[in-house]
Parts: C-alpha cells; structure tokens; sequence
C-alpha cells in the first residue's frame, strides 16, 4: 500500500484516489499547484502537513491503516477539516441527493413519499449529532488548545457517545437496491453512486473523529 510523505507530488496523491479531493477541499487547499509537492503545498496555504498527511493516509487505505497519534498533531487543524466537512454534507451533499431522489422517484408517489420520509429524519439525526460536536466538542477542544482545560467535560464523554452517521444511509440504499420497483435510469443509478461516495464518506468523516481527534484530546488532557 502507498503511504504518502511531504515529499510526494500532490497531483500524485489525487490522481492515486480522486476522493483526496474531498481532503484538499477541506483543508482550503485549492487546485493549479503544478508538481509542488505535499509540503510545499501545505505551506503555501497554512496547512499542517502532518496533520495532512494523517488524514489522507488514513483515507487511502480505510480503518485498517491507522495513523500514529502524537503531539506533533495539530488539533485545531482537525477541528477545521471536521467543520468543513460539516458545511458540506449538511449544506450540499444530503441536500443534492435529496434532489435527486425526489427527481429519480418522479411518477412513484407513495414509494417516494416514505423514502423522503426515511431520508429526512436521516439528516435531521446527522444534523443533531453534527450540531453537538459544533456546539460542545469543537469549543472544548479549542479551548483546551489554548491552556483552559475546564472541569465539567472531557473528551471520553464524547468518544462513548459518539455514534457511526452512516449506517442509516447505508439502509437507504439497500432497501432502494432490493425492492423499488419503478423505474430506473440514468438519474436513478446516479442517486444510488452519491449514496455509495457519500456514506462511504461519512464513515472516514467518523474514523478522523474516532481515531485521530479522540486519541490526540486524550493526549493533551493528560
């Protein structure tokens, strides 16, 4: 398996797995950075690269391939990454599918009332679960960052409570796969795709939380 290092070309990394495209992304990180490579730029956009590097590492190979966690991490840089993916799920990505769905389902009333039924509870869950960690989960580690550690929170009260976001999604999925029975086509499949991509997603939005975030808090509370 590839392991990516700051000396490695970025269009590499990309053309490795398109979906680092999602990591760039949240990291602020945009297009047209020629044959530079990973650090240099990371460093021409603030990023930290190994904070970076943790991340798409973790990405390229799933929850098999874990990073080492250590202080060198930056915590902020995670809870920005998170934030930003936050944004996107909740202002585009379950928005977009909910469009298609209702495009894909058109002229299936009753099935296509109760599969919106199903998927808007979904994200009303995914924004519940996403809105604590915005609200309590974020501030508490940025103040813990700043030196006030607090005394009425701490992280293991997260990771004991966190749950995965996806497997609803994955239901979803499953269930259109194996009993709708109206029409199907391009728009239809293409619904099913984002799906796929987004709980897939979803589950490595988890993983950074579960396995990088989790244990680096754990870190610097001791």
């Amino acid at each position: 398996m590839i392991q990516y290092g700051p000396h490695d070309k970025m269009c590499d990394l990309i053309c490795e797995d398109h979906s680092m495209l999602f990591v760039l992304s949240r990291f602020g990180i945009p297009m047209g950075f020629g044959d530079r490579d990973i650090e240099e730029v990371c460093k021409c956009n603030d990023v930290d690269v190994k904070t970076f590097l943790a991340i798409v590492n973790m990405g390229l190979h799933g929850e098999g391939t874990l990073p080492k966690v250590d202080k060198a991490l930056h915590p902020e840089a995670i809870v920005k990454y998170l934030h930003n993916s936050h944004d996107y799920f909740l202002d585009y990505r379950l928005p977009s599918i909910r469009a298609r769905l209702l495009e894909a389902m058109d002229g299936e009333k009753d099935v296509a009332v109760v599969v919106m039924r199903y998927f808007d509870e979904y994200v009303a869950e995914v924004r519940k679960h996403m809105d604590y960690e915005e609200k309590v989960v974020f501030p508490y580690v940025r103040s813990l960052v700043q030196g006030d550690a607090g005394i009425d929170y701490h992280i293991s009260i997260f990771r004991k409570q966190h749950s995965d976001i996806e497997s609803r999604l994955t239901e979803l999925r499953d269930i259109l796969i194996k009993y709708y029975t109206g029409k199907t086509g391009n728009v239809f499949n293409a619904v099913l795709f984002d799906i796929f991509t987004c709980a897939d997603d979803l589950r490595q939005h988890n993983t950074v939380e579960d396995c990088l975030l989790v244990p680096l808090i754990e870190l610097l509370e001791k």
